[in-house]
């Protein structure tokens, strides 16, 4: 049952209104003073004051203009109907700068009186379902930002940053997830002082569903790499089993790979993809700096299950560069003009290899001509990462 507190210095102005409302079935409390007034509200928290405007103790309508303020025990919320003597300009302004929710003469018409506070009744009403549904969602976003700071904890645990450097090879990894967690993931498989598989890969979509696949992909790759010595004999084995997984569901899953297994006594390059960006590779002869797609297309892992794929083989020079990045890093800027971005990119890994930047240089300076992440769009990014080799 709604309480209704009443507020009167007149105890006979309190018993009209008690009688006037007493058949729609109320809890009514009443306060003759200021003083009594918080102290009731504080004790039972009504639904609605009825407020004369003159007190014993003070004004009505500054009693109305503390309990608006008040944001610890959240009276703001409490509706407040104001009795005025006179619609005059000056009162009803009062009523409005107090932060009165409504107001009405004292006439104690009952019909009018009651069809006031029904309706400042459903209005609270309402206010409280919106604060209870906020406090839920607030509640439950609090736990699902726990979730996915664990999340984003397991997945880094297994999508690890790439830090090499030795004689033969330097490899630095840089991962940017839109939100915590994300969809894209990259890994290294050493099968001995001389071979490194390297793969990266882009699963549809971003988020925990996304995440989730990014770890199992990631745990797949370290375990079938070392029984394969052709990237697209892992792809095609990655594809069947990730094809079985979803193959009786209705979701349209897949990932985008890329998979290289570099040779350091060779000097070559074996690579095959599977619907992955090309990867940008810096030949350097001299004084000549070349830039070029590794071109190789490829069905992406899950769409179909006897998918095949090819490989091709490149030789490279000491000193050369192999830039690898998801498609997340067009995005933001030229997601609709591919070719003018694969342009810049080039032309950006050509400047960093003239300037003798090192590979963090190089991110960098990437990241500063192609990415930009806001805030506010989080959920309209995507992720974006990248690799980048000095062989």
């Amino acid at each position: 049952m709604d309480k209704i507190l009443i507020v009167d210095g007149n105890e006979r102005n309190i018993d009209l209104i008690s009688r006037s409302i007493f058949t729609a079935k109320y809890d009514i409390y009443t306060a003759t003073t200021g003083k009594i007034a918080f102290a009731k509200i504080n004790a039972i928290n009504p639904d609605l004051i009825i407020m004369d405007t003159d007190l014993p103790d003070g004004s009505g309508f500054d009693i109305c203009k503390k309990l608006k303020l008040n944001n610890e025990n959240e009276t703001k919320y409490i509706p407040v109907l104001m009795l005025i003597t006179a619609e005059t300009t000056n009162t009803v302004l009062r009523c409005f700068y107090a932060g009165a929710d409504d107001y009405m003469i004292k006439l104690f018409n009952s019909t009018v009186l009651l069809s006031k506070i029904k309706s400042l009744l459903r209005v609270k009403h309402l206010s409280d379902q919106i604060k209870t549904q906020y406090s839920e969602l607030k509640e439950k976003n609090e736990l699902l930002s726990f979730q996915l700071k664990m999340a984003r904890q397991v997945q880094r645990s297994i999508i690890k940053k790439i830090d090499i450097k030795n004689e033969k090879i330097n490899i630095l990894s840089k991962y940017l997830p839109a939100l915590e967690i994300g969809g894209d993931f990259y890994s290294i498989y050493e099968f001995d002082r001389k071979r490194i598989g390297i793969i990266m890969g882009d699963v549809s979509g971003h988020g925990i569903s996304a995440a989730l696949l990014t770890t199992m992909l990631s745990m797949m790759f370290n375990t079938f790499a070392p029984q394969y010595i052709k990237p697209s004999d892992l792809l095609k084995k990655l594809n069947i089993q990730f094809h079985n997984i979803f193959e009786n569901t209705a979701n349209n899953m897949y990932a985008c790979m890329f998979y290289a297994i570099i040779d350091l006594d060779s000097f070559n390059i074996t690579y095959s993809n599977a619907g992955q960006s090309f990867p940008v590779y810096i030949n350097i002869k001299g004084d000549e700096i070349t830039a070029s797609e590794l071109e190789l297309g490829g069905m992406p892992i899950g769409l179909i299950k006897d998918a095949e794929y090819e490989n091709k083989v490149l030789e490279y020079n000491v000193g050369d560069f192999l830039f690898m990045h998801t498609d997340g890093l067009s995005d933001f800027f030229y997601k609709e003009k591919p070719e003018e971005f694969i342009t810049k990119l080039k032309n950006n890994l050509i400047s960093c290899v003239k300037n003798g930047f090192t590979l963090d240089e190089s991110i960098d300076n990437i990241l500063n001509e192609f990415y930009y992440y806001d805030e506010n769009k989080k959920f309209e990014n995507d992720d974006v990462s990248m690799i980048i080799c000095k062989l």
